[in-house]
This record gives C-alpha cells, sequence and structure tokens, in this order.
C-alpha cells in the first residue's frame, strides 16, 4: 500500500510540474532574435551615420527594418541533393522560356537593336539575362528590400557583405532614390535583380526622365544590364562557349590546373565541337578553359572571355552555362546539345564520405560538410591526377566506388 502511495505522489508531483512548465513557458526564441535584431539597429545606426548618413535620415528608417526569418532560411536552405547540369538546364532552359525570349525579341526589337548597337551586347544575351533573372520581368521578388538586406546584415554568415549593400541602398535613397523596393530574399531587385552596388555603379538612366528606374523603365533596365556587361569588358563578336567532345583519350598530366589552353593546344588533345563542325581559324588562337559540369561523361564546353564575364555576373557554372545555352537557343529557336544525358544525383552523405576519404589521404583538409565547394574540387582533382584519372573534380559515383575499393 505505501509502495501504491509513493508513486501515485510521484505521478501526481510530475503532472504538476508539467502543467507549472505549461503555464509559464520559457522565453521564446523568436523573441529574443527580435530583441537582439532591435538592438543590432541601434549600433547599425553608429555604422551608417560614420559611413556618411545622417542620423535624422536613419531615424526616420529604422522602425522601417524587420527581421525576416524566411530570409534567412532561403539563405542557409541546402538541398539533399546536388543539382546538377541536366536539372538544373531543364528547369531553366524550358521551351516555354525559349519561345518567349523569342516572343519579347519580335516585341522589342527597335529598343533591343538601340542597345545592343549602343553597347556591343548582342540582344540575346541581354534577353538571356532576363529570362533567367526575372522571367521577362514577370516575378521581380516580393521581399521588402531594405529589410532583407537589413536581416542578412544582422546574421554574422555574410555581414561584411551585406552590410556594405544595405549602406550602398541607404545612401542611395537618402539621395533621392525610390524608397520601398521589393526583390529577391538576398536584396537585388529590378528586371534584372541588381545588388545595390551593382546598381550604384552600373544603372543607367535611359529615358533622360532624372531616374535609372530598373524596376519599371524597360530602356533603363535594358541598358542598365547591357552597360553592365559592356564595363566588364563584354567582346561583341566572340562566342560565348563551344559545347565539345572528346575523340580520343585526355593526357591530364599535361594539361593546366586551371584548365585553360588556347583551341589550338586542345585539339591537339582531341577536344573537338561536339556537333561535327570544325574550329574557325579565328577560333583556334583563342584561349579557352574546359568546363565540365558534371564531370567527364557528362557535358563538356571550351568557354571564352565572355563566359567570365557571365560569372561575375552570378559565379556559378550551371547559372553561365544556362546563360549561354539559353541565349543561343533564342536565336536559333531552340536548344540543341549534342552529349547524350547520363546525369546521377549526388547526395549530400556521398559528398561527406567523399571529403572524409580526401581527408584521410591527405587532399583535403577543409570542412567536411557535404557541399560540392572549390576546395572539395580542388581536393578531388588533385586525387585523381595522382591515381592517373580523367581529371574533372566531379563527385561522381565513378569516384565514391574507387574511394570505397581504397580506403585508408
Amino acid at each position: 500500500m505505501f509502495k501504491i502511495l509513493l508513486l501515485n505522489l510521484i505521478f501526481f508531483n510530475l503532472l504538476f510540474l508539467n502543467l507549472a512548465a505549461c503555464a509559464n513557458p520559457p522565453a521564446s526564441s523568436s523573441n529574443t532574435t527580435l530583441a537582439a535584431f532591435e538592438s543590432w539597429k541601434q549600433s547599425f545606426k553608429g555604422q551608417a551615420v560614420q559611413s556618411g548618413l545622417s542620423a535624422k535620415f536613419m531615424d526616420s528608417v529604422l522602425p522601417h527594418l524587420k527581421y525576416l526569418p524566411d530570409v534567412l532560411k532561403a539563405d542557409k536552405k541546402q538541398s539533399e541533393f546536388l543539382l546538377t547540369f541536366w536539372p538544373y538546364a531543364d528547369k531553366v532552359i524550358t521551351p516555354k522560356r525559349i519561345q518567349e525570349g523569342k516572343e519579347n525579341a519580335e516585341k522589342y526589337h527597335t529598343l533591343l537593336k538601340q542597345v545592343s548597337e549602343k553597347y556591343n551586347v548582342h540582344q540575346k544575351y541581354i534577353l538571356a539575362f532576363w529570362g533567367l533573372e526575372t522571367n521577362y520581368g514577370a516575378y521581380k521578388g516580393n521581399f521588402d528590400t531594405l529589410s532583407a538586406l537589413a536581416t542578412l546584415s544582422f546574421d554574422k554568415r555574410r555581414r561584411a557583405f551585406f552590410t556594405n549593400e544595405l549602406l550602398t541602398l541607404l545612401k542611395l535613397i537618402q539621395n533621392g532614390e525610390k524608397t520601398h523596393f521589393k526583390g529577391s530574399w538576398a536584396g537585388a531587385f529590378g528586371n534584372f535583380q541588381f545588388m545595390p552596388t551593382t546598381y550604384a555603379a552600373y544603372a543607367v538612366d535611359a529615358t533622360g526622365d532624372g531616374k535609372k528606374d530598373i524596376i519599371n523603365s524597360l530602356p533603363d533596365a535594358f541598358e542598365s544590364a547591357a552597360n553592365y556587361l559592356h564595363q566588364m569588358g563584354w567582346e561583341e563578336n566572340q562566342l560565348w562557349g563551344k559545347e565539345v567532345k572528346f575523340t580520343q583519350k585526355m593526357n591530364w598530366q599535361i594539361i593546366p590546373e586551371n584548365n585553360k589552353m588556347t583551341v589550338q593546344e586542345w585539339q591537339k588533345q582531341g577536344v573537338m565541337p561536339a556537333c561535327g563542325e570544325k574550329w574557325s581559324a579565328a577560333e583556334l588562337n583563342e584561349k579557352a578553359t574546359l568546363v565540365m559540369p558534371s564531370g567527364i561523361d557528362g557535358p563538356a564546353f571550351l568557354t571564352f572571355k565572355n563566359y567570365n564575364y557571365i560569372t561575375r555576373w552570378n559565379n556559378s557554372t550551371l547559372y553561365a552555362l544556362s546563360i549561354g545555352i539559353l541565349a543561343d537557343a533564342i536565336e536559333n529557336d531552340a536548344a540543341h546539345l549534342c552529349t547524350r544525358r547520363s546525369d546521377s544525383l549526388i547526395s549530400r552523405a556521398d559528398i561527406r564520405f567523399i571529403q572524409e576519404e580526401l581527408s584521410k589521404q591527405g587532399f583535403y583538409a577543409d570542412a567536411v560538410d557535404g557541399i560540392w565547394g572549390r576546395n572539395t574540387k580542388k581536393a578531388i582533382r588533385a586525387y585523381q591526377k595522382a591515381n592517373h584519372s580523367d581529371v574533372d573534380g566531379f563527385p561522381s559515383l565513378k569516384l565514391i566506388q574507387h574511394l570505397k575499393e581504397n580506403q585508408k
């Protein structure tokens, strides 16, 4: 009987403690974050004033800076699988997007011709950037740009970068620019998704109305995009790149680490246009970089200077290739690639395994995070070269199998 009474007493005590915890829950982490954000705003005000913004202006702006948790979710979101070339291309280079690109080429023919001739940038590239960035202006983003940048400046991951962008936008607003921008979660806005520093450096008032309106004015937007490419050094008569194939086994031991040689040197290695044509005499002397977004078994491209300028717009191999392919597709009615499809999705667990094994063998010294970044690619290339394999830096199933067979 005593044991039963004791157990009942313990039960009711636990029940009371649970009820008390429910009645008095711990302080919400979200409330703590919001309080920290408000504190950060006051600290940021001092930094803004030191950079040249007025205290009065900052006092009018700070109440409008909101913490946006969805921005950080988007920033830190990591896909379970790495999106490789074919899935990415299928997603962004669609028949619908190509068709709409052609329709917009006709609709804005006069404007695009003027912009193209003024900045020496072929209109197909202006259309391709427009198509990939905002689906030809159909979706420019719905995040409050100031609050998005404030949230990313508050966050520590890339604080310096986003603080600079936020300060730049605030200075633009203080100097009379439009005050309410809507854009991407990362703070880019307008038809071509310019970051504030890009806008400040390259935006153009094409209409002469005293405004650089890249959101609502297509003349301003088109000229700003073309000016950006022109100022980077865009070469009007040069290709961005060309799909290639390997007609013989590559001697990777003599290929430079950066994969850059003249087209003539690549030709000696058996690298030829994939669709059967030949290199022109002018192309043979051009420096070109071999890009293999899905490894040796996927599509390959020799890329030229203009491709490098695309990567300066967005430092993503898949993005840059897609711009070039979409531009050509708009001009030629369809996207036509000659390489057989053979892509595999690699999980983050697979990448972690590769990083762990390469670390054990002394090829990799960075974080084991399951992300195929620059250092992982470099380590894979070093391992492949040391093992006399095809040096593509790609985390393929073939590589995983090789590592498993040679585990240490």
